[in-house]
């Protein structure tokens, strides 16, 4: 399976809480504060003995499980801005079947001041880091509970083997309660408590053309299980796409006519030449058969009665009657079909696309590619002439995005609790770490290029700790108290050449600095100075008389 570890489930609790007076922010990194609520010996208090592990320097199961989490939370708080201390309630115990873990915020807030959106849900976590004051200062900000029932690797340099990594299981779960979810119910499409949270007023349905805020109940209802074609239209992610998915992706596709027209959720066969071996696009017909007992005339359970027109088309038929998915994939092969899609029969209306065995006889026989359909997307098709598909590998789009390069939520039928709309589509490639399920190809980086999770949270609200306000992150920043002088001062004498900042954080008067406390004596510095500022000319960043104005300020300097 393309998914190395099982599913990861979320748990969103909400509590109304509105909001207080604005205090100053500092551009500081976020403090996260690990609030261990393990009873004794058990979870974080597990006296079990243990060797040091990948960095982990634990000595019990207990300390060894604290650490991957502090240091899970460090990696989120080097990456995020507030002046407000997010406390993560965390234990272990014995989860769910399958259950790594589950995470999401002790409660929700709207209407306080510092919210960029009017009438809109925010994790508190970020309504705190917004409103610059603790909102709900009685509680803990999300709460997070892990599976006792797994043997994760608890080093902290994701060299986890076949193991499930901690450290990585906890950044996507961690990324859930800082907003990383979406709070409307996915069954009755209700927004929580009448309003649109922070998510999922970037959700797109490419079919509609709206927002989710933008829909009816029903039409949400309709769009959580709308696969492919949800898509996140923050402008930060959609910048960062280009750089982290890679082009080509296997789909099944309608083509025609425009109002149906876009992916489909499938499910593949055990016999036959498979998607990603093929490239075909052609018009559908509905096969036409013999009326056997137990069936009807477009099961596909008996050889076409109208062959003579599927040479060259696609064969769409129904599931069920007396035969199984071999024999009708058979059925079509003899017609001349170019591939078949088999959809679901109002027996199995609420069932997503299935996979398809072979029989052991018919599957032998087939030389097309087979698909499967859930019921409706399969009734869709049915809309009359000119429907056409596509299958194969469609080299022009990014694996995970749309033709804009919006990147996919994981939309699917049936509905998933905890799983769907709150991730992004498991067909991303690379592997991202808010897909549904953890992969073992993950790492501890949690943006562009290596992963988008940091640039959705930039397009909820988070910010990075910038602490000279240069756009660079501190942690990025070559120098994160920059010089943004407007001029290049040397001691005493302001030069009158412009400072310019360099996109990796520095300024040209961070560079002179640095050779200035580089140790040397005079004379080395000056020559420093000469080298560096001719670079710049070359460069054409500065121009010769410039030049000459920094060199001589340098040879001016006293150095200690």
């Amino acid at each position: 399976m393309r998914k190395a570890f099982t599913k990861l489930t979320l748990t969103v609790f909400a509590l109304a809480i509105f909001g207080l007076a604005a205090q100053p922010s500092f551009g500081a990194e976020a403090l996260i504060i690990v609030v261990n609520v393990n009873a004794p010996n058990v979870g974080f208090n597990d006296p079990t003995p243990v060797a040091p592990v990948g960095g982990n320097t634990g000595t019990t199961l207990g300390e060894q499980r604290l650490i991957a989490f502090q240091h899970a939370a460090n990696i989120w708080g080097a990456r995020l801005d507030s002046n407000v201390p997010i406390r993560i309630r965390a234990q272990f115990v014995p989860l769910g079947a399958g259950v790594l873990g589950s995470a999401g915020p002790v409660s929700v807030a709207r209407n306080f001041i510092g919210a960029q959106l009017p009438n809109t849900w925010y994790h508190i976590a970020l309504a705190n880091k917004m409103a610059q004051i603790d909102l709900n200062p009685a509680n803990d900000d999300i709460t997070a509970s892990f599976s006792t029932n797994f043997n994760f690797y608890l080093g902290l340099d994701n060299n986890h083997g076949a193991q499930p990594d901690l450290v990585t299981v906890l950044l996507h779960e961690f990324a859930h309660g800082l907003g990383f979810s979406q709070l409307a119910n996915l069954t009755t499409g209700a927004l929580f408590n009448n309003g649109p949270d922070a998510f999922n007023t970037h959700l797109f349905d490419s079919t509609l053309g709206l927002t989710w805020p933008q829909m009816t109940n029903a039409q949400r209802s309709l769009s959580a299980h709308r696969f492919g074609r949800v898509v996140w239209n923050g402008n930060f992610v959609t910048a960062g796409a280009p750089s982290v998915l890679q082009f080509g992706i296997v789909e099944v596709r309608t083509t025609a006519p425009a109002a149906i027209a876009g992916p489909v959720q499938f499910g593949t066969a055990a016999f036959g030449p498979s998607v990603a071996s093929v490239s075909i696009s052609a018009p559908l017909l509905v096969a036409l058969d013999q009326i056997e007992v137990g069936g009807n005339q477009i099961d596909g359970c008996t050889p076409f009665t109208n062959a003579a027109e599927m040479a060259g088309k696609i064969a769409l038929i129904e599931r069920g009657g007396a035969c199984g998915f071999a024999l009708k994939a058979r059925n079509a092969t003899d017609a001349g079909a170019v591939a078949a899609v088999i959809y679901n029969n109002p027996a199995n209306g609420n069932a997503g696309p299935p996979g398809m065995a072979d029989d052991g006889i018919n599957g032998a026989f087939v030389t097309i590619p087979t698909v499967s359909l859930r019921r409706l997307d399969g009734v869709d098709l049915f809309s009359g002439p000119g429907v056409s598909m596509s299958m194969g590998n469609n080299p022009t789009i990014r694996a995970g995005a749309d033709e804009l390069n919006r990147v996919r939520v994981f939309a699917t039928f049936p509905v998933i609790g905890g799983s769907s709309i709150s991730h992004f589509d498991t067909v991303a490639r690379r592997n991202l770490l808010m897909e549904p399920a953890i992969t073992g190809d993950l790492t501890h980086r949690v943006k562009a290029p290596d992963d988008l999770t940091f640039e959705l949270l930039r397009d909820i609200g988070w910010t990075f700790p910038d602490a000279d306000g240069d756009g660079v992150p501190n942690d990025e920043d070559c120098n994160s108290n920059s010089d943004t002088s407007p001029t290049i001062r040397i001691g005493l004498i302001d030069t009158d050449v412009p400072n310019m900042m360099f996109p990796n954080g520095c300024t040209m008067s961070d560079l002179l600095k640095e050779l200035q406390n580089g140790g040397g004596n005079h004379g080395s510095y000056v020559s420093a100075v000469a080298h560096l500022t001719n670079l710049w000319v070359s460069d054409r960043l500065i121009t010769g008389s410039q030049k000459g104005k920094i060199q001589n300020a340098a040879a001016q300097l006293q150095l200690p």
